[in-house]
Parts: C-alpha cells; structure tokens; sequence
C-alpha cells in the first residue's frame, strides 16, 4: 500500500464535518465575524517574511537627512514612498507640525490598539486550539454511543465499522488539527506580534529624533544600541540603499 493511499484511508468525512465544523462553527458563534478576519489576516501576515528591523533603522536615518537637508515639504513627500504603514503613518504625523508630546501620544495610541487586536487574534486561534481536540472527544462519543446502538442489531463486523470509525479519527484528527496546525500558528502569531511592537518601538524612537532635527548618524547609533542591532556589516535593502544614496 502507498502512503496517498494509506492517508487517503484515514479520511473520514463525518468525522471532519464533526470535529472542524463543530470548532469553527463554535468559534464563529464566540467572536464576531470582524474579529475572526482580523485573526485570520494577522495570521496570514505571521506566515509572510518578518518585519526587518534594520530596513526601518536605515528609512529612519535616510528621513533625518531628508528633513534636515530639504526641510518638512521633503519629508512630506518622502512618506508616500514608505510601505510601512506605521512608520508611514507616524511621519504624516510628524509633518502636521505637532509637538513631541502629541506625537508620542498618537503613535502609542495607534500601538495599544494593535497590541490589542493581536492579543485579540491570539484568543481566536487558542480557542480553536482548545475546540479541536474537545470536538475530537465529542466525536468518539458519538462514534461509541452509534457503536453501541449497532450491537444490538448487528450481523456482522461491518455494521459497527462506521461507528468505530467515527469514534477512532475524531480523536485523531483534532489531536493533529490543535498539535501540528493551530498551536504552531498560535506561535508564529506570537512570535509576529512580540517582533512587530519592537519595530513599532523603533519607529517611535526614531521618529522622536527626526522630529528634532537630531545628525542621522546619531539617530541610527541611538537606535541600534538601544535594541541591539549589528553596527558592522548589516544587510542593507538594495531599494533602501539606493534611495539613501540619492537622499
């Protein structure tokens, strides 16, 4: 026998139908249909290539030369190019001639909320997390309880097979949807979430600096010192290096 056709026998659709259907569908009547595309967006984000902290170091750097060299209508016109949409953000922020203080208090802002759609999405998928395995349980049950009612009347081993069936991949299918699907996404979102708020952190810090003029040398040996970052050979964007250049 192949290995298509051994998992190929493992299928049972009852026994998905049980076992998603009865996590999803609870997880639906749990939260809001927004909340749950708002988990499933964060997810599919944690699933792409990380946010690159030293991408946003050397943005940074090259928007303190901008504003110190070409002024504020430069800067302006430099953030249509960034595709951060937080740094992006917090540079219009920056160009609207507020003070330190209120931009600080907008861009913290702007971090809690997200800080709290992440934990948000991170409820979302440990409820299904928790669902899937305790819809594999239910399934059992009902695939014995079915067992049960056929022994009464059966003539064969083939009138309890469905039963066994049901109550044997139930179990099986929401151990491996929880362990091998949902938990290893849990920890990807997480992991995204946790290196997001320090990109965001960077941003704030980095836009406090250009907010004041400060050398763009200094900003970026601020930065990379406050959170760690190679000073010596780091990889450099060929995008972001040319726009340097030309800045």
């Amino acid at each position: 026998m192949t290995t298509a056709a051994w998992l190929f026998g493992l299928l049972d659709p009852m026994a998905l139908v049980i076992t998603i259907g009865g996590g999803i569908g609870v997880t639906a009547m749990t939260f809001s249909r927004e909340r749950v595309a708002r988990a499933w967006t964060l997810v599919q984000a944690a699933l792409e290539a990380p946010a690159d902290a030293e991408e946003i170091v050397v943005t940074l750097k090259r928007l303190a030369r901008i504003h110190r060299v070409d002024g504020v209508l430069a800067l302006e016109r430099a953030a249509a190019q960034i595709a951060d949409p937080f740094l992006r953000n917090a540079v219009e922020l920056a160009t609207d001639g507020r003070d330190e203080e209120t931009l600080d208090a907008a861009l913290l802002g702007e971090v809690r909320r997200q800080a709290a759609e992440g934990e948000d999405a991170r409820h979302v998928i440990l409820l299904l997390g928790k669902l899937f395995p305790a819809f594999g349980l239910i399934g059992t049950l009902i695939g014995l309880a079915h067992l049960l009612h056929s022994l009464g009347s059966a003539t064969s081993l083939a009138a309890i097979g469905p039963g066994l069936g049901i109550a044997v991949t139930t179990t099986l299918y929401g151990a491996v949807l929880a362990n091998v699907v949902v938990l290893p996404l849990a920890t990807k979102l997480h992991a995204h979430l946790e290196r997001r708020q320090t990109s965001m952190q960077i941003v704030i810090d980095g836009m406090r600096m250009v907010h004041r003029k400060e050398y763009p040398t200094r900003i970026e040996q601020l930065l990379r010192g406050a959170f760690a970052l190679p000073t010596t050979g780091a990889r450099r964007p060929a995008a972001i290096s040319l726009a340097e250049r030309a800045a």
